[in-house]
């Protein structure tokens, strides 16, 4: 009911949900390489409290171009040196609430 998916749709009445542990994931396929500056969070009631922001070319090696222990929910705009990737994926690492980590939105922009 919330995959993955639900989070790149463009609905903002639909959303990703993970299961309740940490840390959990959700990645992004680009479909080629672009370049990446930017990712949005709109976070439904079960947000991360810690968090990073990575992006890869291969889906197997992962840098690191935000990351943050302080999350409070609600939307984040994390703005960050543009970077070539295939992948962009939120990694969290510490729930803010008992649920799970859980996105309305993850959009991603080149700037």
């Amino acid at each position: 009911t919330y995959a993955g998916a639900k989070a790149v749709d463009g609905n903002t009445a639909t959303r990703w949900s993970s299961v309740y542990s940490s840390p959990q994931w959700i990645r992004v396929d680009l479909g080629s390489a672009k370049s990446v500056g930017r990712v949005l969070l709109r976070w439904e009631a079960g947000y991360g409290r810690a968090y990073r922001i990575e992006v890869s070319g291969d889906a197997a090696t992962w840098t690191t171009v935000y990351s943050t222990t302080a999350g409070d929910g609600g939307t984040d705009n994390v703005a960050f040196t543009p970077r070539t990737a295939r992948y962009v994926r939120m990694y969290g690492t510490t729930r803010a609430t008992s649920w799970g980590y859980s996105l309305w939105e993850f959009q991603i922009y080149n700037t």
